[in-house]
């Protein structure tokens, strides 16, 4: 049900002289022209319910590929470039379904008509260029998706509420960079950033603390994140879930010299209600999510 487009990362030592949390750093991200910047994306997740009588574990394994194709940076760091998905292998097992497995990159049709259904809707986002403008702390003002994933979500959007739309491509893709705050920072300064993305049951917002550690050895500043979730559920939709209760942690690593993320590390524990067709069954979701430089 969810797609999440996050992006971050790069390595490179600093002198020695960086390596104090004491001093003051400015985090900022830095872009050259007609640079690419690759990243993997890799998702696990567990989900347990039970409907009725039955117990329902889930587990699934998601890796994306993506590619940013600098186009332009000013002299005052806002960047253009295209965000590119190229390639999304998933692997579900537990479910109804039993194994559901494909790859972007594989283009032979399979005997289960949900792994094809799947594929199909993947494979509209892969290999398309999302123009995006992103500031030096990581804020994206503007995001432009193409015309020909428009069109197609348009036809797929026919009879299926739950397709994905221009809005909420756009909301996903403002999400792909790490925020970072306007002034210097010194140890144990903290601040926050606030993530939201309308999907078909509701609106789930994720706002993040986040505090500066320290520099490490590979000049690094390290970012500890806690994240807070929230969901509004949509009135008017079949589905209602109900966050009952969310926890979280995570870690980032981002290169002061060279201005990118070099990795990034969130884990998400979260339990909710859901009420569908006059059934109520309750459900957790353990979730790590690893990005990383391909070098």
């Amino acid at each position: 049900m969810f797609i999440r487009v996050t992006a971050v990362l790069t390595f490179l030592a600093l002198s020695t002289q960086s390596h104090s949390a004491s001093a003051q750093q400015d985090l900022r991200w830095k872009f050259r022209a007609q640079e690419t910047i690759k990243y993997n994306v890799q998702q696990k997740m567990q989900t347990k319910m039970k409907i009725g009588d039955t117990d329902v574990n889930q587990s699934m394994d998601q890796i994306m590929d993506m590619s940013w194709h600098v186009q332009s940076s000013s002299a005052n760091g806002d960047t253009v470039m295209n965000q590119v998905v190229d390639r999304i292998f998933m692997k579900m097992e537990g479910g109804p379904a039993g194994v559901v497995e494909f790859d972007t990159s594989d283009n032979v049709k399979s005997e289960n008509p949900i792994v094809n259904s799947m594929g199909e809707m993947f494979r509209q986002i892969v290999n398309q260029n999302f123009q995006v403008t992103m500031k030096p702390t990581g804020a994206i003002t503007d995001v432009q998706v193409p015309d020909q994933l428009l069109n197609a979500l348009r036809r797929s959007a026919a009879g299926n509420a739950g397709a994905l739309d221009e809005k909420t491509l756009q909301q996903m893709m403002k999400q792909s960079a790490v925020m970072l705050p306007p002034q210097p920072v010194s140890a144990r300064m903290t601040w926050s950033s606030q993530q939201s993305v309308q999907l078909g049951f509701g609106t789930m917002t994720i706002k993040s603390e986040m505090t500066f550690m320290e520099v490490d050895a590979e000049g690094n500043a390290i970012i500890k994140v806690v994240p807070e979730i929230s969901v509004v559920p949509r009135p008017e939709h079949p589905i209602r879930m109900t966050l009952t209760s969310s926890s979280g942690q995570g870690e980032v690593a981002f290169n002061i010299a060279q201005g990118r993320v070099a990795k990034s590390e969130l884990d998400l524990d979260m339990a909710m209600t859901i009420e569908s067709n006059g059934q109520t069954f309750n459900q957790t979701i353990k979730q790590v999510t690893t990005m990383t430089l391909v070098p």
